[in-house]
C-alpha cells in the first residue's frame, strides 16, 4: 500500500452500520512504508499497520490528470482440517479468470495453531496467483508485438 504525507487513510468498519475511520497520514515508517503515523479526525494519533480492510486517498492535488483508478477483488477460499490448509486465490479481469493455489501442512509434532497455516497457505496461494497474472501479462506482451519487449520490475 503505497502512501505519502498527507493523504488520507481511510479504515472501513468491520462492523455493519459504523462508520470508517480516516485520519492524515503524518509519517511514512519503516522500509517500504509498510506502516504509517496517523492524525485521526478526532485529533488522536496512532501507528498503523493497515489491512485489507484500508485505502489510501492522494492528497488533493495528486491524482494524475486523466489516470484510471480500478478496484479489483480476490476472492480467498480456505479449507483445512488438523493437519493441512488449503488457500485458492480467485480474480476475475474482463478477459479471464485467474486461480492461484497455496497449501500448508502442519508438522505433527508441532502444536495446533490454525492461524499459521492459514497465511502461510493464503501467501501461497497470493503468490501463484501472482506468477500467472505476471505470466498472462508477458504473453499478451508477446502476442502484440514483434520486437522484444521485457516487463520492467
Amino acid at each position: 500500500m503505497e502512501a505519502k504525507v498527507g493523504d488520507r487513510l481511510v479504515v472501513n468498519s468491520r462492523h455493519v452500520g459504523q462508520p470508517a475511520q480516516t485520519g492524515e497520514i503524518t509519517e511514512i515508517i519503516g522500509i517500504g512504508g509498510q506502516h504509517f503515523r496517523v492524525r485521526w479526525s478526532d485529533g488522536r494519533e496512532s501507528v498503523v499497520f493497515p489491512g485489507s480492510d484500508a485505502t489510501i486517498e492522494p492528497k488533493d492535488g495528486d491524482a494524475s490528470p486523466g489516470g484510471e483508478t480500478r478496484t479489483v477483488s480476490i476472492d480467498l477460499r480456505l479449507v483445512e482440517d488438523s493437519k493441512h490448509c488449503e488457500a485458492t486465490a480467485t480474480m476475475r479481469t474482463a478477459a479471464e479468470t485467474f486461480t492461484g493455489l497455496g497449501r500448508a501442512r502442519r508438522h505433527p509434532q508441532d502444536p495446533v495453531v490454525p492461524m499459521i497455516g492459514e497465511e502461510l497457505a493464503v501467501a501461497r496461494s497470493l503468490a501463484d496467483l501472482a506468477a500467472k497474472l505476471e505470466a498472462a501479462a508477458s504473453q499478451a506482451i508477446r502476442d502484440r508485438e514483434t520486437q522484444p519487449l521485457h516487463l520492467v520490475p
